[in-house]
């Protein structure tokens, strides 16, 4: 089981060992039995985990890599200082080792010396022992209802692929009709009917050919439109804490898993059923023919399925592995396209290629041992298929040659196991692609089984904040077994005067933290976030939302044009709007001059606009929103002291309230309040200077 998360290896450890004694659960289900902290799970984390799931878990310290032969397997291992694998098995070949992050490994002695750190936890299922599974929340029907009309379209498919192969089915007849009762009696006005049938049979074969590829392609093209609107859309009401656990590289391979699903659905799916119904029909004309030949046939396709049993398991492993190792791969690659100024700056951009190329080596072996496995299973099918179709010739030949059958049958017979086999080594194709499916159902389940954000489907109605938003009693703590960050947080915030407020403190004590919180886009460990008096629930969140102005310290603008990025996609902001917002900031005739005024094309790494003023930017957006409350995140960073100045006068007449995290002088000059972050509780800095700096004196907190 590979982990989706870099930090629970932990986690992906602990549900093999829980599947290979019986369980059958997955990464999501232990995610909501243990939400994960910031730092992953350490090996105390893991034995609660197992205590839950009725395990007795054992940690030993060993001296030598020895001593693992009599440590009751499976167990984990803390490996390399900072990760856990599994020990499954050791073996002549070496120890086995399942990595959640690299799949499967086998290690001689010396690598187990220099890689295991010492420390095995074993585990026991307890008396008490109860199977667990976890409910899967997608599959073939989640797919069919969640696509409208796929389902009849399917079954169109179905009907057509099946009169195709009937139409194939009547060739055989005519051509064993033509060689034992047409040469022989040289019957011409015979030939020309089964011409004409024929030519007829082919027209009728070939058009509906095209018309299964035409109907297909549409019900193909409809899925995908569908579905991937479906996941994608559900993606973004997902709370944020997902992303932030995530690389987008990550969900980018995931969406692509929808992409095989559709293919095999409207394709593999279909022909596989008419294949199946075929097939029947085709055994059944080879025993008409030749009944002991049609024996061996079936002989011959035992022996092709069990090849196809004996290497499905490599197979699937290798899919896993590869998805996952491509999911690294193009994390990688995006974070270096992000960041190219930066190694380009300190001539690191030929070792992060290199470091790369790394993940996509991987990437590219895990393909090629999943497609070595399938070339070495065809290789023996083939083989299997060359001895029976020599021996059927053989026992052909000699029912020839003794008038038991004749030179016409021999033919139908031949072509009708040629049909059979084609079509045979199809389904199973197919149905080991249905075994693989599975890989990318549990990709896309850990998507789509993830419970969207609440309120997130809530209609918006448009509710103005009035009065008041508090925190009370909020406590910050990132996992269960992490210290809380912040504690006994109480904060009202008033909106109806306007106030502003400053949060200062030191880095990582949690400022960018709270206000997420008061963002509504992290729930708090314990407390709540009321508006108006009323807890946030109550209140609807994305009514909330529609009150608020955020800027986070790492806002950045999309690629699309100034009017996009102003009005973040919403038609209903007005140029008026954006211009007043711009004005505000300073920034309006900057906008003016670019080459196509509001319509100019930007992004983050373009250079039309400076750090500065991409800052500004995006103050301008949360203005344009009108809101009651701002939330601001350093937003004077990278700005000159005469801009920064400008600019705070102009925030300090816009009718709203503001909650700045800062560290700027002119911003904490110009605050009702100012708060700060000490020994993880928010206190007042109860006589405010105006001309006070964050260097200022801390007060002991209440």
């Amino acid at each position: 089981m590979a982990q989706s998360e870099a930090k629970e290896c932990g986690l992906a450890c602990l549900a093999m060992v829980a599947n290979y004694h019986r369980h059958q659960i997955d990464l999501s289900y232990l995610r909501a039995l243990f939400p994960l902290s910031q730092s992953g799970m350490s090996l105390a984390d893991i034995v609660e985990v197992a205590d839950g799931l009725g395990f007795d878990a054992n940690g030993f310290a060993l001296s030598n890599v020895g001593e693992l032969s009599g440590v009751a397997l499976p167990a984990i291992l803390h490996w390399n200082g900072n990760h856990f694998v599994v020990l499954e098995r050791i073996g002549r070949d070496g120890y086995r080792i399942q990595d959640p992050e690299f799949g499967l490994r086998i290690y001689d002695r010396a690598d187990m010396e220099r890689l295991f750190s010492g420390v095995v936890l074993e585990f026991q299922p307890r008396m008490d022992f109860a199977r667990l599974t976890a409910e899967r929340r997608l599959g073939f029907m989640e797919v069919f209802r969640a696509t409208r009309g796929l389902g009849g379209t399917v079954w169109q498919i179905c009907l057509i692929s099946l009169a195709i192969a009937l139409l194939g089915l009547g060739m055989p007849i005519l051509l064993e009709i033509a060689l034992d009762v047409v040469i022989p009696q040289v019957d011409l006005d015979l030939l020309r009917v089964l011409a004409i049938g024929l030519a007829a049979m082919m027209a009728f074969e070939a058009v509906g050919r095209w018309l299964r590829d035409a109907i297909v392609l549409r019900s193909s093209t409809l899925m995908q439109l569908q579905f991937t609107r479906n996941v994608v859309g559900h993606a973004f009401r997902l709370p944020l804490g997902y992303f932030e656990r995530r690389h987008p590289g990550d969900f980018v391979v995931r969406v692509d898993s929808i992409d095989h699903i559709k293919t095999f659905l409207v394709g593999g799916l279909v022909t596989a059923i008419a294949d199946t119904l075929t097939s029947v029909l085709l055994v059944g004309l080879m025993y008409y023919y030749a009944p002991l030949m049609a024996g061996l046939t079936l002989l011959t396709l035992a022996a092709v399925l069990l090849v196809r049993a004996v290497t499905f398991p490599a197979l699937n492993r290798y899919t896993a592995t590869s998805l996952e190792a491509r999911s690294e791969e193009q994390g990688r690659l995006l974070d270096g396209l992000r960041r190219v100024d930066t190694l380009k700056a300190h001539n690191a951009a030929d070792l992060f290629a290199m470091r790369w190329f790394e993940s996509f080596a991987r990437f590219a072996n895990t393909d090629f041992r999943a497609r070595h496995a399938t070339i070495d299973a065809e290789l023996f099918m083939h083989l299997v298929i060359a001895t029976s179709t020599v021996t059927t010739l053989y026992m052909g030949v000699t029912g020839v040659i003794g008038n038991t059958l004749t030179i016409g049958s021999l033919y139908a017979f031949f072509a009708l196991r040629g049909d059979f086999f084609e079509r045979v080594n199809r389904l199973t194709v197919n149905l080991m692609h249905l075994s693989v499916m599975r890989v990318h159902f549990q990709r896309l389940d850990d998507l789509v089984g993830q419970e969207a954000e609440p309120g997130a489907d809530d209609v918006c109605i448009h509710r103005k904040v009035r009065r008041t938003v508090a925190l009370e009693n909020v406590r910050v703590q990132f996992g269960r077994a992490d210290a809380p960050l912040l504690r006994d947080v109480d904060l009202t915030i008033d909106i109806a005067a306007g106030e502003s407020i400053a949060i200062v403190g030191a880095s990582g004590s949690g400022k960018s933290s709270l206000l997420k919180i008061l963002a509504s886009l992290h729930e708090p460990a314990a407390g709540r976030l009321s508006v108006d008096g009323a807890a946030l629930q109550q209140f609807g969140r994305r009514e909330f939302r529609a009150n608020l102005g955020v800027v986070f310290a790492d806002d950045g603008v999309f690629a699309g044009t100034v009017a996009d990025n102003l009005s973040l996609f919403d038609p209903s902001v007005t140029r008026a709007q954006m211009e007043r917002a711009l004005d505000q900031v300073g920034l309006r005739e900057a906008v003016e001059a670019l080459p196509q005024d509001f319509a100019t094309l930007i992004a983050e790494e373009s250079g039309l606009l400076s750090t500065g003023q991409r800052r500004r930017l995006l103050i301008a957006r949360a203005l344009c929103r009108q809101p009651r409350l701002l939330l601001l995140d350093e937003v004077t960073a990278n700005l000159d002291p005469d801009t920064e100045r400008s600019l705070i006068d102009s925030l300090r007449r816009v009718e709203a309230a503001k909650v700045y995290v800062t560290h700027s002088r002119q911003v904490l000059a110009g605050v009702d309040r100012v708060l700060r972050i000490h020994d993880g509780r928010l206190v007042t800095e109860r006589h405010l200077d105006r001309s006070a700096t964050d260097a200022a004196p801390v007060p002991e907190p209440a």
